[in-house]
């Protein structure tokens, strides 16, 4: 019975380290995951600053290269008057162009058009 108390003890043994090696692997795997997220947000933060820098420079390529806003401010200006215009143009002209196309449509004309009958008033050849 001596040898089955040592075999129990041996057994309660490694399952006692099998516990304290899963203990470890967990807290290995929690500050695993922590390190990750960490360095998920240092990542995004240094995009983030990387972004801003090179948005930065493109924009003032962009500004070297093309000029200043200035002209494309003049340029959106100018187009949204001449927009403006056409829909004003549009809102006064409406009202009129359907009252014409209803009377187009409405009035019917029982006559032939000249140019109809000049055809049938030439004398005819026959061969």
């Amino acid at each position: 019975m001596a040898e089955s108390g040592r075999e129990n003890w041996a057994v309660d043994e490694l399952l006692k380290a099998e516990e304290e090696a899963n203990a470890i692997i967990k807290n290995a795997q929690k500050e695993r995951e922590k390190k990750i997220k960490e360095a998920k947000v240092a990542a995004d933060q240094e995009i983030a600053v990387f972004r801003r820098e090179e948005e930065t420079r493109y924009n003032q390529e962009i500004l070297r290269r093309f000029g200043s806003t200035k002209e494309e401010e003049e340029l959106e200006r100018k187009t949204k008057a001449e927009i403006d215009k056409i829909y004003a143009d549009y809102e006064a002209n409406k009202l009129a162009v359907v009252d014409m196309l209803i009377k187009r449509v409405i009035e019917v004309k029982l006559e032939v058009p000249r140019v109809v009958k000049g055809q049938f008033e030439q004398p005819q050849q026959t061969i």
